[in-house]
């Protein structure tokens, strides 16, 4: 999708397709809030049964004038950045089913937004909802036709640059739908190693790849006793970003990568292994903020810290009861094999507080479906040691639409992982505080650097559409790294 800015007075043709966002009329015959653009069709046609509540959508063909798209924002007192996204989606979706590739769109004017923001939302709305994977598809659905070229009609001032951020935040956000959503045949700890290196080739960045002998040399052994079981050896990448080199100060974000889920010996239901090829959502969410951040050319260094594996049964697998030793010498006894993920995050965590020495670690991982239970699809649940980072995670949600809620984590919460045959077990005894006792887990690799666990679980896969998140990847991540990056104090 190109996207570009044009001043709200130039010209229109017969054959343009105009797309706009109007407010809930409070009653049925008060007129709709039309800009000028679309202000003939009060005379032209009978704009009565379209109330222009949130998710309303309309399409108006008419001889002699641009066609238009209408879009509900529901009421004035209630429209957020959040509702503008949504409005900018649903009317995506019609120019989709339409077959309308070329779009002239007028961001909103509403009192509870300003300009910019008004205008940035409708742009995350139009990109982010204009996405489908289709990569295995023989016949698309709608044909190819997908908006190709989205105009907004605006006066604001830096309307282009301000677009030009958007477009790059939501096309990474849409390659990591896309990375996420593909089979686990073609995304291997391999090949999404060999994606990261690529990324080498973005100005600012370089690449670092470990191969099964060098995460030996390294001892880290919990990522390789969670990869014995697979044909698909492990890889851990890390991937640097230096914006400001007249700074050290940096973020680290570490990302959990397992390719493939199946639980391991400890084996996965029918109906909750289906999807286990996003369970490497978090790296994908890591790889992409980071490109993205290249791309924008934000004046912060960050590195990103993925451990890749596949947890498969096998002859050679990991078993309940083993005992391995991690990159910071602790031992932890294997209470479950389907606990892998706070495994190999525990690994790379305390390779980054060593090497990396960054000024705060975020890791973000598909860590548990207690926390799908806890705060459902909507919501992700978060952890941290840190006051500080903890306001700034959580601003940077609200900000953004992708949400947090904090979860508790205190002291006595450690009782629970300890282990009669090791320092920890990976799993709490009773299974109680799932989302917890994950982090509770984690916190024993992060050294004393300023650190938070995102769980994404529930957020980064939807099982149905929810405005401009898609069914299935939702990308989740990307721009939430990104608006805290941007707003980073150190």
């Amino acid at each position: 999708m190109k996207i570009a800015a044009t001043k709200r007075d130039s010209s229109l043709k017969k054959d343009d397709t105009i797309a706009v966002m109007v407010t809930e009329r409070k009653k049925p015959e008060d007129h709709l809030d039309l800009p000028k653009e679309a202000a003939f069709l009060e005379t032209a046609c009978d704009l009565s049964s379209f109330r222009a509540r949130p998710g309303d959508t309309a399409y108006i063909p008419l001889k002699g004038h641009p066609g238009v798209v209408l879009g509900g924002l529901g009421r004035a007192e209630e429209i957020t950045a959040e509702t503008v996204r949504n409005c900018g989606s649903a009317i995506a979706a019609e120019c989709l089913k339409r077959r309308i590739a070329n779009i002239q769109a007028i961001p909103p004017s509403v009192s509870s937004l300003g300009a910019e923001e008004a205008l940035t939302a409708s742009a995350e709305g139009y990109i982010l909802g204009d996405y489908a994977f289709t990569r295995y598809k023989s016949k698309k659905e709608n044909g190819d036709t997908r908006i190709g070229r989205l105009i907004f009609r605006t006066s604001l001032k830096g309307a282009s640059s301000l677009l030009r951020d958007v477009e790059i935040v939501g096309r990474n956000t849409n390659l990591c739908r896309d990375l996420v959503n593909d089979s686990s045949d073609s995304c291997t700890p391999a090949s999404f190693a060999a994606e990261a290196q690529k990324l080498a080739r973005t100005k600012g960045v370089t690449c670092t790849v470990f191969g099964e002998k060098e995460i030996a040399r390294l001892r880290m052994g919990l990522l390789l006793a969670v990869s014995r079981g697979s044909a698909n050896p492990p890889r851990l990448v890390v991937l640097r970003y230096r914006g400001d080199r007249k700074s050290s100060k940096s973020i680290a974000l570490v990302g959990k990568g397992i390719t493939f889920d199946s639980g391991g010996l400890n084996l996965k239901s029918s109906g909750n292994i289906e999807g286990m090829r996003s369970d490497m959502a978090g790296a994908a969410a890591c790889l992409f903020a980071v490109l993205a951040a290249a791309e924008l050319g934000l004046e912060k260094n960050i590195t990103a810290v993925i451990p890749l594996a596949e947890n498969m049964p096998g002859s050679r697998s990991y078993r309940p009861g083993d005992v391995y030793r991690a990159y910071n010498g602790k031992t932890v006894e294997i209470g479950n094999t389907d606990a892998e993920g706070r495994l190999v995050l525990a690994d790379a965590l305390a390779y980054t507080a060593d090497k990396i020495k960054p000024d705060m670690i975020i890791d973000i991982a598909t860590l548990t479906g207690a926390c799908i239970i806890s705060l459902g699809e909507i919501i992700a649940g978060y952890l941290t040691n840190d006051e500080k980072l903890s306001q700034m995670i959580f601003s940077a949600g609200e900000r953004t639409g992708e949400r947090l809620w904090r979860l508790p984590l205190y002291k006595e919460y450690d009782e629970d992982i300890k282990s009669d045959f090791a320092d920890l077990n990976n799993v709490s005894a009773g299974r109680k505080a799932g989302a917890i006792i994950g982090a509770v887990f984690l916190k024993h690799f992060t050294g004393k650097v300023p650190w938070a666990h995102i769980d994404i679980a529930g957020t980064s896969w939807f099982t149905k559409k929810r405005g401009y998140r898609p069914k299935y990847a939702t990308g989740y991540g990307v721009r939430l790294f990104i608006d805290l990056v941007r707003n980073l104090e150190f």
